[in-house]
């Protein structure tokens, strides 16, 4: 049998090892947990900087890309104007549009070739001119125009330069019968 002494000096034994335990823990471990931590917080905080850096570049690149692209724009203006300038300087065309329709684009890309851009309003006199209308289907008053009128249906206004250029090519060619009917007579 095991004697009381031995149970309280082995208890006693315990409380003092986990005495020490925490009394070197709490000195020696905390500067090495401190250290952990600072390396930590650096390493963040270049990762972040790094970030901060990198997402400055791209800012910069895309200040650069978008400059070029606007220069790319007016370039391929500019070759729109330098084609149609003849044919389609001067011209007046009439534009009726649904309501969700933006074509603040497509009017200053016509006017830059000379044009004259004239809203139309549904159930005003039939122009003399070209009407082009923006709309997903073609209205309903369009069966009531004159038989004589010249009308262009776009279901979409023309968001690349591609298309811009196919809807002056439309333009020019109905330009150009309605000058040689009007000519004939």
């Amino acid at each position: 049998m095991i004697h009381f002494r031995y149970h309280l000096l082995s208890l006693v034994a315990v409380f003092i090892a986990l005495g020490v335990g925490i009394l070197l823990g709490g000195t020696v471990g905390q500067p090495w947990l401190q250290q952990g931590e600072k390396e930590v917080l650096a390493r963040m905080e270049e990762k972040y900087d790094r970030a901060l850096k990198s997402n400055n570049e791209l800012k910069q690149q895309m200040k650069h890309l978008m400059q070029e692209v606007e220069q790319s724009n007016q370039e391929v203006i500019h070759l729109m104007a330098m084609r149609y300038a003849n044919d389609l300087q001067g011209s007046k065309i009439y534009v009726w549009h649904s309501p969700e329709v933006q074509l603040e684009r497509f009017t200053r890309v016509m006017n830059s070739l000379g044009m004259e851009v004239v809203p139309y309003v549904q159930g005003s006199p039939v122009p003399d001119g070209l009407l082009l209308l923006f709309a997903a289907e073609q209205p309903d008053w369009l069966g009531q125009l004159p038989a004589d009128s010249r009308w262009l249906h776009v279901e979409q206004v023309p968001n690349s330069f591609a298309r811009q250029w196919e809807l002056l090519e439309n333009v020019q060619k109905l330009l150009t019968e309605m000058r040689q009917e009007h000519e004939k007579s």
